[in-house]
């Protein structure tokens, strides 16, 4: 990496490097840290959809569902089409009980891929939002036959542990390489 280019993500004022702080926080446990960092990154750039994506994943962890949608709807839209928060989205609206909305999110991002490719891990989380682990598991599977970047994410995203004791899920952490 040229040294222009790290000293970027070292500066402390990046909000990529804050707002990814904020996620490994997330994933660390330490929620509050999280959402800290991730307001003071959006006070930065209150138009960051990043922060507003990773800081709507930490409220639906929490369980503070009407928070988490707002913030993934700003993050929508204002990622230019990007489908990852339309993802978190769907599966925010499942586990708020608004299936209808998260099938609509699904329809939404089916009728994307006649345009672009859309992750089949994309699918595979607003599927198992819903509670459809056979369908979860489908596109979980095709994921990782496509090598797709977020799978390497199932070891440690606490969104999967409902399926964690699931044969099919074990051969997917074998698939990864996380357990032989």
């Amino acid at each position: 990496m040229c040294p222009e280019l790290s000293n970027t993500y070292l500066d402390p004022l990046t909000l990529i490097t804050n707002a990814l702080e904020g996620q490994f926080l997330m994933y660390a446990g330490r929620d509050e840290e999280a959402i800290a960092r991730l307001q003071k990154t959006l006070a930065l750039a209150p138009d960051f959809w990043t922060a507003h994506n990773v800081l709507g994943r930490v409220y639906l962890r929490q369980g503070r569902y009407a928070e988490a949608i707002a913030e993934l709807s700003t993050a929508k839209q204002l990622s230019g089409g990007s489908t990852e928060p339309l993802m978190q989205l769907g599966y925010a609206l499942a586990k708020a009980g608004e299936s209808a909305k998260a099938r609509a999110t699904l329809a939404e991002l089916e009728s994307l891929t006649a345009e672009r490719q859309v992750p089949a891990y994309t699918f595979a989380m607003i599927y198992n939002g819903l509670g459809e682990t056979h369908k979860a598991l489908n596109y979980l599977e095709k994921s990782l036959q496509e090598r797709e970047v977020q799978i390497t994410f199932i070891k440690i995203d606490m969104r999967w542990d409902n399926l964690r004791a699931d044969p099919r899920f074990q051969t997917l952490l074998q698939g990864v390489g996380f357990i032989s």
